[in-house]
């Protein structure tokens, strides 16, 4: 088994709170750990708490920054980012692991990203074209970096 050398970060705004996702997410992250060395950190959420928007997704987006603060890679998920077929983002994610060490994908929370935590990611990547929950878009990620890890071991899941 090929087992990616680097780090992988998964920061995300909220917590799962519906049990279906909870149950999805932890599945997925067991499964990856077995490939890299993973981390899945959930950060505040802000929006919705009495708050304007803009202040909220401000202090979403340094809590976003801080938690990915020793990547050396930072990417954005967002809907204007790269889209990529599943095999070429397994050999994005095995090129990016070893060129970068440490690499970190953020998720922001249901209004996005503040502009500056664009500025400081390195790129963005999207998932589809499709506008997901975030907690959606969450598993989705995970089940994609999972995935990613099984090409390039050359398993059959990915079939």
């Amino acid at each position: 088994m090929i087992r990616l050398a680097g780090h992988i970060t998964v920061v995300a705004v909220g917590k799962m709170r519906k049990s279906h996702w909870k149950t999805a997410q932890d599945d997925y992250v067991k499964r990856i750990e077995r490939y890299t060395d993973f981390e899945l950190v959930e950060i505040k959420d802000v929006v919705g708490r009495g708050q304007p928007d803009a202040v909220a997704m401000q202090k979403e987006g340094e809590q976003l920054l801080k938690a990915a603060q020793s990547a050396s890679r930072k990417i954005a998920l967002t809907d204007t980012g790269r889209q990529m077929s599943s095999p070429r983002l397994a050999e994005y994610l095995q090129r990016q692991v070893q060129l970068y060490g440490h690499v970190a994908f953020l998720i922001g929370g249901p209004l996005g990203f503040a502009d500056d935590v664009l500025v400081e990611c390195d790129e963005q990547l999207s998932l589809s074209s499709f506008t997901f929950p975030h907690e959606l878009a969450r598993v989705i990620l995970l089940e994609q970096i999972y995935r990613a890890c099984t090409l390039i071991n050359n398993e059959q899941y990915h079939k």
